[in-house]
């Protein structure tokens, strides 16, 4: 009797061990997420920085360094998430109006997005890693992805052409630390 009590016991303690291990590692729902803070640079090593209230890439040098904009991230599925800056006071957006399709920044705190709501569906990007880069495609306008020009110093936008030379879709993307 004492023995099927003691193996009762640990089988409930590795179902509860087990069952918490699976939760702790899924994507948020609609409870809050931890927002974490990433460093992204292109393959041309461009960084991030706002320029005229737009996101914009090039190389930031001496004084100027501290400019670089951190990528705040919200994950709401395995490979999802949201991208903001400023703390997640800003959020990018991927916007379609008749033909267009562009890149731009929302004032709306990140931590606010839950991935249940239709509407927030134009602030989700897809996470893809290939090696040691990673690409984003909007989740609202598939086919879409963030990128950057080839010149320094221009804004930021999305392209529907991830294999032409012309932009660059391929960021390095590291947890800051």
């Amino acid at each position: 009797m004492e023995i099927c009590r003691g193996l009762r016991s640990h089988l409930i303690s590795l179902l509860l061990f087990l069952f918490h291990s699976e939760t702790v590692g899924r994507p948020c729902g609609k409870r809050p997420c931890k927002m974490q803070a990433f460093r992204i640079w292109d393959i041309n090593q461009k960084t991030f920085y706002l320029r005229n209230n737009q996101l914009v890439a090039g190389y930031l040098q001496g004084q100027n360094v501290y400019l670089e904009e951190k990528i705040d991230v919200v994950p709401i599925e395995p490979h999802a998430l949201f991208l903001g800056i400023h703390g997640g006071k800003m959020c990018l957006s991927c916007v379609k109006t008749g033909d267009e399709t562009r890149l731009q920044l929302e004032a709306v705190d990140i931590t606010d997005l839950s991935k249940n709501k239709k509407q927030d569906e134009r602030f989700t990007f897809i996470r893809s890693d290939s090696g040691p880069t990673t690409s984003f495609e909007s989740a609202a306008c598939r086919g879409w992805f963030l990128c950057t020009a080839m010149e320094a110093d221009q804004p930021v936008s999305l392209t529907n052409k991830p294999n032409e030379d012309v932009m660059v879709t391929k960021f390095y993307f590291q947890e800051d630390e």
